[in-house]
C-alpha cells in the first residue's frame, strides 16, 4: 500500500509557522534528526508519519500543547490549493462540502472524510481513519483547524451553529481551542467531526462559477487518480511476478519490462510505498502458494517449482511460514473441513 502523505503546502506552512514562534531551521533537525525537505516525493508530497514527528516534537520545543491547533489555524488557506477553489466556484455550500469529502485525500492522503446529514437540523463532516493506522492528536487538530481557517470567511457569514468533536483525549482546559474553532469542543467523541446547521448547506458560495467549477472537479479527480496510481502498482507487480515464478524468481528489471516500465522509474513508484519489491515477491509467492495447496490439483513438489523455489523444502519452510503450518497439513486441514461443510 502507499505510503500516507501530506501536500508539500501543509509541510511549508508548519515549518514557516514553527520558525516564526522561534525554533530555527538548524535546532528543529536537530531534534527530528532528519532534514524535511529531503524527504518530499517526486510528486510533492510528504510522509505522514513524519509529519507526525515535526508536530509532536516541535509542541514539546515551543511547549505549546496546542500546537497543531495553532499551526493548522495559522496555516494559508492556499494550502487548500485545488479543493479550496472547487468550494468556492461551487454552485452552493452542499457541493463545496462534497468536494473536500472527494478530494481530501489530496491535503492528507489517509483514511476518508464522510460527509453526511442527520434527521435533525445538523450535517457532519467526519474524518474517518482506520482503527490499525491512528493518527496523532496534533494531526487531528491541525487538519481541522486548517479546514476552518480555510472557510473561515463563509463560516462567519452563513453558519450559526457548529460544535467540533475529536475521537481524541485532549486536555480538561478546552478555553484555547474553542477560541480557536469558536466553536464548543468534545473530545473522547466515537469520531473527529465538525457539525454544523444543515440550512448553511443551501447558501451559495463566495464565487459560484459553474463552468470553473467543473474544469476544477475534472482537474482534481486526475491528480487524485495519479495519487492512487501507488495503489495499482503494488497490485500490478505481484500479479506480474506470479504469472512469471514458473520461469524462477523474477528480478526487478523483469517485472518492470513485462509492465513497460524503466527500471529506474519502477523503483521510484515503489518508493513512494509502504513495501518493496523483495516484500512484493514474498507476497506474491505466499498468495500463490494458497491457491495451490488449496485447489488439491498439484502435487507439493509442482508447486514448489511453479513457485520458483529450488527445491520442496524451501517451499514448505516457507509456507510454514506464511501460515504456521507444514503444506501437507494445511492441505489436510482444508480438505477435512470442506468434508464437514458438505
Amino acid at each position: 500500500m502507499r505510503t500516507p502523505t501530506v501536500c508539500s503546502e501543509y509541510l511549508v506552512d508548519l515549518l514557516q509557522y514553527i520558525e516564526n514562534r522561534g525554533v530555527g531551521a538548524k535546532s528543529l533537525i536537530a531534534a527530528v534528526g532528519f532534514t524535511p525537505e529531503q524527504h518530499l516525493t517526486v510528486q510533492g508530497r510528504f510522509p505522514l508519519r513524519l509529519f507526525e514527528v515535526i508536530l509532536d516534537v516541535a509542541s514539546v520545543m515551543l511547549d505549546d500543547t496546542f500546537l497543531g491547533a495553532h499551526a493548522g489555524a495559522d496555516s494559508s488557506p492556499t494550502a487548500w490549493g485545488m479543493v479550496s477553489y472547487i468550494g468556492m466556484s461551487a454552485p452552493n455550500s452542499r457541493a463545496a462540502f462534497d468536494a473536500v469529502a472527494n478530494f481530501s485525500r489530496l491535503l492528507i492522503d489517509h483514511g476518508d472524510v464522510m460527509y453526511s446529514e442527520t434527521e435533525d437540523e445538523w450535517t457532519c463532516l467526519a474524518w474517518v481513519v482506520p482503527e490499525r493506522k491512528p493518527v496523532s492528536r496534533q494531526l487531528t487538530e491541525f487538519f481541522f483547524t486548517s479546514w476552518y481557517r480555510a472557510n473561515k470567511v463563509i463560516l462567519d457569514r452563513w453558519c450559526n451553529q457548529r460544535e467540533v468533536y475529536f475521537s481524541h483525549s485532549g486536555p480538561t482546559e478546552k478555553t484555547e481551542i474553542e477560541r480557536i474553532l469558536e466553536a464548543p469542543v468534545k473530545y473522547d467523541s466515537d469520531v473527529s467531526m465538525v457539525k454544523f446547521d444543515r440550512h448553511f448547506l443551501e447558501r451559495p458560495t463566495r464565487f459560484p462559477h459553474t463552468g470553473i467549477y467543473n474544469s476544477l472537479v475534472q482537474t482534481a479527480r486526475s491528480e487524485l487518480a495519479k495519487l492512487q496510481m501507488e495503489d495499482r502498482i503494488v497490485k500490478d507487480v505481484i500479479a506480474c511476478v506470479v504469472r512469471q515464478l514458473p520461469n524462477g524468481v523474477p528480478k526487478l528489471d523483469e517485472v518492470a519490462a513485462e509492465l513497460g516500465l524503466a527500471p529506474r522509474t519502477l523503483q521510484r513508484r515503489l518508493n513512494n510505498t509502504d513495501t518493496n519489491f523483495k516484500c512484493l515477491v514474498d507476497d506474491a509467492r505466499k498468495q500463490r502458494s494458497k491457491q495451490l495447496v488449496n485447489e488439491g490439483e498439484l502435487a507439493l513438489l509442482e508447486i514448489s517449482a511453479e513457485l520458483g523455489f529450488s527445491d520442496q523444502s524451501s517451499f514448505q519452510k516457507a509456507f510454514k511460514r506464511w501460515f504456521g503450518l507444514a503444506p501437507g497439513r494445511y492441505r489436510m486441514n482444508q480438505q477435512l473441513s470442506d468434508n464437514a461443510i458438505n
